[in-house]
């Protein structure tokens, strides 16, 4: 069994806690929250999708991968990539650059992020929750940025009646491009509102 410890915590969502993983700083472990029910569900769908898009691809750019199931004093939990910049320093999302950031080149962050969208729409990767939280910017040792996706529930979290853009490749790029470009609009609000944004994350 693996031990966590609170230190350890590099993030926290609506149902899970990431943790770097002890014994390989390469790795983080997600584990559903004790205060929040369906933590491990969210991780068992996001497991599905990795596996489904791996399956489809040999070289997956963009995307944080999942490594299976460990067993750690908070529960079960999820290993994955931790994604870090090329001085070792673990990779910022998206919105921890736009609103904690001073100096922020907005342009040169929707421009990546805009490669980044393109690529999930000409490989079909239907990851429909993109939000500037789930979308970390690794930096290279020129300054340069790559986007890798860090929550791939995707199809398996869709909130869809029927769920037909998870099955039907037309309804899923044409739903993945309003994502898209929704990704890229909120970038521009998040910024022009960042100090209202720090407060409410205080």
């Amino acid at each position: 069994m693996i031990t966590l410890d609170d230190n350890s915590m590099i993030g926290r969502g609506t149902l899970r806690a990431c943790y770097l993983h002890p014994q390989d700083e390469t790795l983080i472990i997600k584990v559903g929250r004790a205060d929040r029910v369906g933590g491990n569900d969210a991780n068992r769908k996001e497991f599905l999708s990795f596996q489904k898009i791996n399956k489809r691809h040999d070289k997956l750019d963009h995307i944080s991968r999942c490594h299976g199931f460990v067993e750690t004093d908070r529960g079960e939990g999820m290993v994955c990539d931790c994604i870090r910049d090329s001085s070792g320093e673990i990779s910022q999302t998206i919105w921890d650059i736009v609103v904690r950031e001073d100096a922020c080149d907005i342009e040169n962050i929707l421009e990546v992020a805009r490669t980044f969208c393109d690529y999930l729409i000409d490989k079909d990767l239907f990851l429909f929750d993109i939000n500037l939280k789930n979308i970390v910017l690794r930096k290279d040792r020129d300054n340069n940025y790559r986007a890798y996706a860090i929550d791939l529930k995707g199809p398996y979290d869709n909130k869809e009646f029927l769920q037909l853009s998870s099955r039907i490749t037309f309804l899923g790029r044409k739903k993945l491009k309003r994502r898209s470009k929704q990704l890229l609009e909120r970038i521009v609000e998040f910024r022009e509102q960042r100090e209202q944004l720090k407060k409410l994350a205080r």
